[in-house]
């Protein structure tokens, strides 16, 4: 666990090493239905929207604009928790994910005064693990936030004259909204290897309804 320590001490320097998404090997169109042309129109309309893509290893989708994570907790003073224990048979892949999370811009070192433990979950498989973050203390300050989201079938009925439908999935959408620096601050959790807070939005606090 030590030399694991030393190695964690080296993350904040390392780069952003994945990969950008290379849309010049994608597979575009249909084959025996689509015309070269057609293909290539696509082609060029993927390039010019790249940034939006993820490549291989990427993890982090690009900064959503106009919007940013907010935290409130109301003039609560800092609530300090303590780290709980990580068994070592899966200390090396807490290492190897809080590494991943380093280079991708989604986690930075923190030195905040609200750190919440981080939990080691196992998956089904047994192998596996899940790494959450017990919030619930942080969740009980955080004053909620309410915005008026249309219902469900009030769009249905917009749609109804509507013939061609396309459905896009956006991988890690949650990790596309930046945080402010008050939320960061909050937002920090702390394990064996230290102190970390999120740049990104994330799971397990308590979001607005």
């Amino acid at each position: 666990m030590s030399q694991l320590r030393d190695y964690l001490m080296m993350l904040p320097d390392l780069r952003d090493l994945t990969p950008e998404c290379d849309i010049s090997n994608a597979d575009v169109g249909v084959p025996g239905r689509t015309t070269p042309t057609e293909e290539e129109q696509l082609r060029k309309i993927l390039e010019r929207h790249s940034k939006n893509f993820l490549g291989d290893g990427n993890a982090a989708p690009a900064p959503a604009r106009g919007v940013v994570c907010e935290r409130d907790v109301r003039g609560a003073k800092p609530i300090a928790l303590r780290p709980r224990s990580i068994i070592p048979k899966v200390a090396m892949k807490v290492y190897e994910l809080l590494k991943k999370h380093l280079e991708t811009g989604l986690i930075e070192m923190s030195d905040s005064a609200w750190p919440s433990p981080v939990v080691i979950v196992l998956k089904k498989n047994g192998i596996d693990i899940r790494v959450c973050i017990d919030y619930r203390l942080v969740n009980s300050f955080i004053e909620l936030s309410n915005y008026p989201l249309p219902l469900i079938d009030d769009l249905l009925v917009r749609l109804e004259r509507a013939m061609w439908f396309i459905s896009l999935d956006m991988a890690s959408g949650f990790w596309a909204i930046r945080m402010n620096e008050r939320a960061k601050r909050i937002s920090e959790f702390v394990c064996p290897f230290g102190h970390f807070q999120w740049i990104r939005i994330h799971s397990g606090s308590t979001t607005p309804r």
